[in-house]
């Protein structure tokens, strides 16, 4: 960062230097002119008026030819920079895509029968992250970083190629380079960017997506260029879906086909959304203390015209790997606030109603903000809705997940910390993350019957939260004998099918009007 701005701080001296040259050519060469047609007084000494004129006319020259040598120098000096941090343009040093590909179409014709290999990667996903915890300047500096370490890796592989697109992917061309050499060229290049990024005191860590593909294909035939970087893209895609990460893929022919399905996909994906296709169905969750049902969750389906209604297992999974995922969460919360309010026009009893917010909306979807716009449109009181958060952040985010939960508490928002006891850093968050309802996952039920561990387990997950203050749910809660068990255990609610699966609105509605459970229903049926 330091050369960064020694290097910008020299620049600048030089377009100083051109616009004082300016300024004196003009002062000087106006005078000089001034002086030529008698504008101004001059002195009785005709060898002394001479003598000024040439002196003028010889610094105004100067003047002229040292401004110019300097704007030169300042034009040269500023265009060595790879790229403008602020905007990520791309500027003189790295190939545009069309010139990249066109180095890369004559390298392969010249070098037939050789591992040429193409790699591609984004920094998509790294830049949110960088943006979201430093904000948008300092982020900027950061990625800047990551771009400078080509500079420093060409020396090491000098015959790398360099190129850019403007869907924020970078190109790099290694000619006669097998995958094994591939693969440490990308660690360096991660170790690096890593390495400055912790003498810079930035603590974030340079993940991301490399997509690598041959000029050969599988059947020993020549490709070209442009496939190439199809490929390599398609490998890169791969790699992102697969694992959050980071890494090296090499291209495989399937990987073509299952890109189609996934472009497909999304396209479906989105289309649905418009056309308001994804319906919410709610399972109710029993209060264990109160005798009642105290609320449910709002679980999305999607009504696809073709294979009918679909569950989140069919599309959940491939929407958390991009941003569709933030679409469909916006979508959900929003329809939660339009059931809300329909009910409250029918009379309808109203419940509190949790939301599941994936990772990447908590921190890049500015759910915060979405939430108070949507519930400001339709009137509901926030502490109607609860945001679950589906996915164990890593220990790095938990200053984040911090501030975040902080805003939507001062919103009156419930914080529920969904499948608790599956991530590996569990224990070691909710300590210091306020959460307001801990969600015991239902895979300790699976043996709870048979399994002392299991139960002794559940015990002390419950111990634990109400150490904490905070409200349990056990969800995945089958029959009435683990219920019984729960109950004494010193759970506060119970979500399951014992209770009820999942249903629509209307079906949602009925089922809390006329139930079995609820002990004011028993009492009332005993009266008659």
């Amino acid at each position: 960062m330091k050369k960064k701005i020694r290097r910008n701080r020299h620049i600048t001296k030089y377009l100083l230097y051109s616009i004082l040259c300016v300024l004196i050519l003009v002062l000087t060469g106006g005078l000089f002119v001034l002086i030529s047609f008698n504008l101004v007084p001059m002195t009785g000494n005709t060898t002394l008026n001479i003598v000024i004129a040439v002196l003028l006319l010889i610094v105004s020259t100067a003047s002229l030819g040292a401004g110019i040598v300097t704007f030169v120098i300042y034009k040269q000096s500023s265009n060595a920079i790879r790229f403008d941090y602020a905007t990520f343009e791309l500027v003189k040093g790295i190939n545009s895509e069309r010139a990249f590909l066109n180095y890369v179409a004559k390298d392969i014709r010249k070098n037939r029968g050789k591992p040429n290999a193409l790699v591609a990667f984004t920094v998509t996903r790294f830049k949110k992250i960088v943006f979201v915890r430093y904000g948008y300047e300092r982020g900027s500096e950061i990625l800047g970083m990551v771009y400078d370490t080509f500079n420093t890796l060409h020396k090491t592989y000098p015959h790398t190629h360099y190129g850019y697109d403007y869907n924020e992917n970078f190109l790099i061309y290694l000619p006669n380079t097998p995958f094994d050499q591939v693969q440490e060229y990308v660690n360096a290049l991660t170790d690096e960017v890593n390495k400055t990024l912790f003498e810079n005191r930035n603590e974030v860590k340079f993940v991301a997506d490399f997509g690598v593909s041959y000029c050969q294909n599988e059947n020993d035939e020549f490709i070209t260029a442009a496939s190439m970087l199809q490929r390599s893209l398609i490998a890169a895609d791969h790699g992102r879906i697969e694992s959050d990460l980071g890494g090296l893929t090499l291209y495989e022919p399937k990987m073509y086909e299952r890109n189609k399905r996934n472009v497909q996909l999304g396209l479906e994906i989105e289309r649905g959304l418009e056309l308001g296709q994804f319906e919410l169905h709610y399972q109710p969750k029993y209060d264990l203390k109160l005798g009642r049902f105290g609320g449910a969750e709002a679980l999305v389906r999607w009504r696809h015209p073709e294979p009918g209604l679909l569950s989140p297992a069919n599309f959940i999974l491939f929407a958390e790997q991009s941003d569709l995922i933030i679409k469909i969460d916006h979508y959900v919360l929003e329809q939660v606030c339009i059931q809300l309010d329909k009910w409250r026009g029918q009379g309808k009893r109203l419940l509190p109603i949790s939301v599941n917010i994936s990772k990447r909306t908590l921190f890049t979807g500015n759910i915060v903000n979405h939430l108070i716009k949507v519930t400001d449109k339709y009137n509901i009181n926030p502490m109607l809705l609860e945001i679950e958060i589906i996915e164990s952040p890593s220990l790095q985010d938990i200053l984040l997940l911090l501030s975040i939960v902080k805003k939507f508490k001062n919103l009156k928002v419930k914080i529920a910390i969904d499948d608790f006891g599956t991530g590996y850093s569990s224990l070691s968050y909710i300590k210091k993350i306020p959460f307001d309802v801990i969600k015991i996952d239902k895979a300790f039920l699976d043996d709870v019957d048979i399994d002392q561990k299991s139960r002794l387990m559940i015990k002390n997950i419950i111990d634990l939260a109400h150490i904490l203050e905070a409200y349990v749910v056990m969800e995945g809660v089958q029959d009435e004998k683990q219920v019984r068990m729960l109950e004494d255990m010193g759970a506060d609610c119970i979500q399951g099918f014992y209770y009820s699966r999942p249903l629509p609105p209307e079906e949602y509605q009925h089922f809390l009007e006329d139930n079995l459970f609820e002990v004011d229903k028993k009492k009332k049926r005993g009266r008659k």
